[in-house]
C-alpha cells in the first residue's frame, strides 16, 4: 500500500522534463515522461498515472486535444490533469486554452508551487 504515486509529465522541453523527473524523484513520486502528445495519452491509458502534468506548448498534438482524449476516455477520465503553462496564459484564468484542466502551474517552474499543487491533487481519493 505504500506504492508511490505515478505522475505523467508531459513537456516539450527536454531540459525542463529531466528537471522535473529528478526534482520528482527527490520528492519521492514515480515518473513517465513523454515529449509528445500522442504518447502522452497512450501512456495515460496504460499506466493510469494519479495525476497528469500537461506542457500547454505542445507542438503535434495541441494540449486542448490531449484533455479532450483523457476526459473522453473512461479509463482517464477521473486522473488530475494540471496545465503547465506561461505567466501569461495562467493569468487569464478564463482562457479557453485553460478548460478541462484541475489545476494550473506557470513555467519557470516554482517547485514550492509544484509541491502544493501535486499534494492537493494526489492526497485525495480516487474513485
Amino acid at each position: 500500500m505504500n506504492e508511490q504515486p505515478l505522475i505523467l509529465v508531459v513537456e516539450q522541453s527536454l531540459h525542463d522534463l529531466e528537471l522535473l523527473n529528478s526534482h520528482l524523484g527527490t520528492l519521492n513520486l514515480s515518473c513517465i515522461c513523454t515529449k509528445q502528445g500522442v504518447r502522452a495519452v497512450v501512456l495515460a491509458q496504460t499506466h493510469q498515472p494519479d495525476l497528469i502534468l500537461l506542457d500547454m506548448m505542445l507542438s503535434n498534438l495541441s494540449a486542448n486535444q490531449v484533455i479532450d482524449d483523457l476526459k473522453h476516455d473512461s479509463k482517464t477520465a477521473t486522473i488530475p490533469i494540471i496545465a503547465v503553462a506561461p505567466p501569461a496564459m495562467a493569468q487569464d484564468k478564463v482562457s479557453p486554452m485553460l478548460t478541462g484542466f484541475d489545476d494550473c502551474i506557470t513555467k519557470p517552474y516554482d517547485f514550492n508551487q509544484l509541491e502544493v499543487v501535486i499534494n492537493r491533487h494526489i492526497s485525495q481519493p480516487h474513485s
